[in-house]
């Protein structure tokens, strides 16, 4: 048995325990060789009572972090530390959803929220994937015209030029090309879980609810 199955097995009770008590967890995980909890309950009583379950099973503790709140979570707060493993698998399964905008809408999206140096990293990854002849061809505009120079990397001042509504046709283009980009675009944008947060509520409602369920 891994080290976080372990630990859950061990704090199961108290887990269950926090749901019975309207206490929202929204992070399991390991951090640190430990367990990490981030909840949310409804009032003081409910969070000691949690505790109380908690020191129940171990008095000391030492192999788990709780961080229980009093208030509603909010889908930034399940971001918060969060690895980027889950992060990404969450928007992976958001981009690939039917029930979200299409994955070129949300990445257009994502871009515009982006610097420079994220906007060029995220452009050479789609480059990379999918062909830049392909995609220069097909695409209009300072894209074309950076890849008919012979450029093989778009550099974060060149990507400045870029409008989201290229990207957003790039998108496009590059699933067809290659329908794993989703999943490469998902691991970058994973590593700047703050960008997350622009896709709007219904999409990062999604990204968070895949996360819970595969705590």
């Amino acid at each position: 048995m891994d080290r976080l199955n372990e630990l859950k097995g061990k704090y199961q009770s108290a887990l269950q325990g926090m749901s019975q008590l309207g206490i929202q967890v929204t992070q399991v995980r390991l951090q640190d060789d430990k367990l990490y909890v981030l909840a949310f309950a409804p009032t003081d009583q409910a969070k000691n009572a949690a505790w109380d379950q908690i020191k129940s099973i171990d008095s000391t503790y030492s192999d788990l972090t709780c961080d229980i709140r009093i208030g509603e979570p909010t889908e930034a707060d399940a971001l918060q530390g969060a690895s980027p493993t889950s992060i990404a698998d969450g928007l992976a399964a958001a981009f690939r959803s039917d029930q979200t905008p299409a994955f070129g809408n949300m990445l257009s999206n994502l871009f515009s929220n982006s610097d420079g140096q994220q906007r060029a990293g995220l452009l050479n990854q789609i480059l990379s994937a999918a062909g830049p002849s392909l995609l220069g061809a097909a695409l209009p505009g300072p894209l074309a015209n950076i890849l008919k120079g012979g450029s093989a990397t778009v550099t974060p001042e060149q990507a400045q030029q870029i409008s989201p509504e290229v990207v957003e046709d790039l998108a496009k283009h590059a699933e067809k090309a290659n329908p794993s980009i989703i999943d490469q675009v998902s691991g970058f944008y994973s590593q700047h879980p703050q960008l997350v947060q622009a896709l709007g509520a219904g999409a990062l409602a999604m990204v968070v609810s895949h996360m819970n369920k595969k705590s």
